[in-house]
């Protein structure tokens, strides 16, 4: 045996350090933070392949640590290993700037407070010793440029070309997670390639972190986070703050690439927590992945950064009181025990009767400030109301019943409404409302001589009718209404559009200043709970697919299918015993020591699933477990991979009965078919079994396959 020589000892510890284009930049990053800085610029040349600049106005490097600045082990975060403990910093090991000599060619621009506007140009060999020092101009700050980054590694470098678009996302998403959490600096990323230069990632300074997650993520999430919050001494002193996406399919990604996580201010990889986070939201939104900037603050002392060089991999003493913690935490926020629905909103379109003869197509045409002139072109006025997007609703008045006129405010007859089929229909004209969908709307020449209401949902173009009318008579109606709705059009034409949707909406809302914009968004909501479900009275059914129910002063209509399906769905999860076929010859399974203790502790829940298995106590901890039988629905199989992740959702919530995944989707499908279809007749008994069912459900808002099961139609006058 011989001792390795120094530098090659220096060599191998650094490629353990920077091993990639994000880890380089994440040391420099770091620095400029300990530093105190309030700017932070990282810009890039060819994504990193021709050169890397870290740019602050941090408190700069003073003269006397020039010379021991890069070399390895030399560091002013802690002098003794008990330090750690108390450590505020992101570096501390002394590693960072040596390794990073070993790999590039490193350069230093500096100048503190009391050397500016003066500062120093520092150059560095690969074994982090000072080579050169040149006086040039500098603001108060640090300045560090790398290039030729991995150049004396060839299999690295050749990796890096290879991959360094996957490698340049790989840097966007950790300076995304920085910029996040850094509390008034702002934060800023920069590449420069021949086509141009991108700004990928720039915060501002004076932002809360909403702000600064939006600005990362978008700002249409903006409706759609909610704010996380926990904080508790019996919980072992953990506090929980941030923002999580609202488990609805517009709100979530079909990845988990915006999911940013920090211990102690410190972004950070744990797998239980992150999986623990995403299966109580996949358990509400199973179609997608939530976005969430979370970060827990815990005792220093109960947290070990110190596993590996990049510091992202910790280790927490009391981890079941933290998963605790959060899971309380997140079912506050996603546990549906209430439920947000936008309000429907009154919206007017102007017709010309002239375009509606022969069914000759309507041109969509916006209600705008000049409305008094159409007085003269004898256009009409349609009133639609709307729900929810694609959703409009017209009503036509019965002359010859003039106590029972209708109108956009009135109540729906308490009885199901059942649709019937004409007789070779016309074509449809279009009718559109402001900010919705163009739809199929009223025909012109029905063949009947009663009077008709017409509903158009989505794409579906369904037609439903309780009674047939005369359209001429209808649109003499129209006609003799056009003189007052022109009035009322004239009243407000002195207003801009902005502020009649506030206003109109503050008023339904039950908001009286309608000066604040957010106010009166936050009046276009209506709260729901789970219990309100029972206190629904049906009002009908609409085009045998859709139940009306009302509760107090509010509609709500409810898909039925979707509705029934989740009934059946729950129903499967909770009560379903999965038949198991044993094996020719029991598997041992290779398991880690924490997962072998939570598949013995609950081997009813997992022989419940199918998997049946038996405990060895004559071998070493990790191989005690042996694999009997593994569960068979119709002609699945499942596997080892569908144990370890039963095993995996147990050791995040060991209270519930998990369901694999594979699993879970064949008891949506069994669910599905089993269920109420749309176009099935129901009546007044069953249309409110299935809404009463509802109350009793866990998660009642989304079927398995994330379709909503109710929304909000229309809040009644009082």
């Amino acid at each position: 045996m011989q001792a390795i020589d120094a530098a090659t000892v220096h060599r191998l510890c650094a490629g353990q350090v920077i091993v990639d284009l994000a880890t380089s930049v994440k040391e420099l990053l770091e620095n400029s933070l300990d530093a105190q800085a309030t700017h932070v610029e990282v810009k890039l040349k060819d994504s990193g392949l021709t050169s890397i600049t870290i740019t602050d106005n941090g408190h700069g490097i003073d003269t006397s640590s020039f010379s021991t600045l890069c070399r390895k082990h030399w560091t002013s975060k802690i002098s003794r290993f008990e330090d750690l403990e108390h450590v505020s910093t992101f570096g501390f090991r002394g590693e960072a700037l040596s390794s990073l000599c070993s790999v590039a060619q490193v350069t230093i621009t500096t100048a503190t407070r009391d050397s500016a506007p003066m500062g120093t140009e520092l150059e560095y060999n690969m074994s982090g010793e000072l080579t050169k020092q040149t006086q040039v101009a500098r603001e108060r700050g640090t300045t560090v440029r790398l290039t030729q980054l991995f150049a004396k590694w060839p299999v690295r470098h050749q990796d890096l070309k290879k991959n360094i678009r996957r490698e340049y996302l790989r840097l966007v998403s950790l300076v995304e997670q920085y910029a996040i959490i850094s509390d008034n600096v702002r934060v800023s990323l920069i590449n420069q390639t021949r086509t141009g230069t991108t700004t990928h990632v720039r915060t501002v300074v004076q932002s809360d972190r909403l702000t600064r997650l939006l600005s990362v993520i978008g700002a249409s999430l903006r409706p759609h986070m909610a704010r996380i919050q926990h904080e508790s001494t019996q919980d072992g002193d953990v506090k929980i703050d941030g923002y999580i996406s609202q488990p609805i399919p517009e709100a979530g990604r079909s990845g988990s690439d915006k999911q940013y996580l920090s211990v102690n201010n410190r972004p950070c990889d744990v797998p239980h927590i992150k999986r623990l986070i995403n299966e109580t939201y996949r358990a509400y939104c199973p179609a997608k992945y939530p976005v969430f900037a979370i970060s827990i603050t815990l005792n220093a002392q109960t947290i070990d950064v110190n596993l590996t060089p990049d510091k992202r991999t910790i280790l927490i003493r009391h981890e079941a009181v933290v998963l605790d913690a959060l899971r309380k935490a997140l079912g506050r926020v996603l546990e549906p025990e209430e439920s947000v629905f936008s309000v429907n909103r009154v919206q007017t379109q102007i017709v010309a009767p002239s375009e509606t003869v022969g069914g000759s197509p309507v041109q969509p045409q916006n209600v705008a400030p000049e409305h008094g002139d159409n007085a003269e072109t004898g256009k009409r006025t349609v009133t639609v109301e709307t729900s929810v997007p694609g959703v409009i609703r017209c009503f036509a008045d019965d002359r010859t019943e003039p106590s029972r006129k209708r109108t956009a405010n009135s109540v729906p007859e308490p009885h199901p409404v059942h649709s019937k089929k004409l007789k070779d229909p016309p074509a449809q004209p279009t009718v559109s409302a402001p900010r919705t969908r163009p739809t199929p709307a009223l025909p012109t020449q029905p063949t009947a001589s009663k009077k008709l209401q017409t509903m158009v949902i989505g794409n579906c173009r369904n037609r439903i009718q309780n009674d047939l009318c005369s359209w001429s008579q209808t649109r003499t109606r129209m006609q003799r209404k056009h003189a007052r709705h022109m009035a009322q059009l004239e009243e407000s034409q002195d207003r801009s559009m902005h502020s009649e949707d506030i206003a109109d909406d503050a008023e339904r809302g039950g908001v009286q200043n309608t000066d604040d914009p957010e106010q009166a968004s936050r009046a276009l909501s209506r709260l729901i709970h789970k219990t309100d479900f029972a206190r629904m009275s049906v009002i009908g059914q609409f085009n045998h697919g859709f139940i009306v129910a009302r509760q107090s002063s509010d509609l709500y209509i409810v898909d039925q299918h979707a509705a029934d399906e989740k009934h059946n769905f729950e129903h499967l999860q909770r009560r379903a015993i999965i038949s198991s076929q044993p094996l020719i010859q029991p598997t041992r399974l290779e398991l880690s020591i924490v997962d072998e203790a939570v598949a013995i502790e609950h081997q009813s829940t997992l022989e419940r699933n199918g998997f049946r298995i038996q405990v060895d106590d004559t071998q070493s901890p990790g191989h005690k477990v042996l694999l009997l039988s593994q569960p068979v629905i119709g002609q699945t199989v499942f596997s080892q991979q569908d144990f370890m992740e039963l095993v995996g959702k147990l050791c995040v919530c060991p209270e519930a009965m998990p369901r694999c995944e594979r699993a879970r989707k064949m008891f949506a499908s069994r669910a599905c078919r089993m269920s109420i279809m749309v176009g099935d007749p129901l009546s007044v008994a069953q249309m409110s079994s299935v809404v009463n069912n509802l109350s009793q459900l866990d998660h009642p808002w989304n079927c398995p396959h994330g379709r909503p099961t109710m929304r909000h139609l229309y809040r009644l006058p009082l």
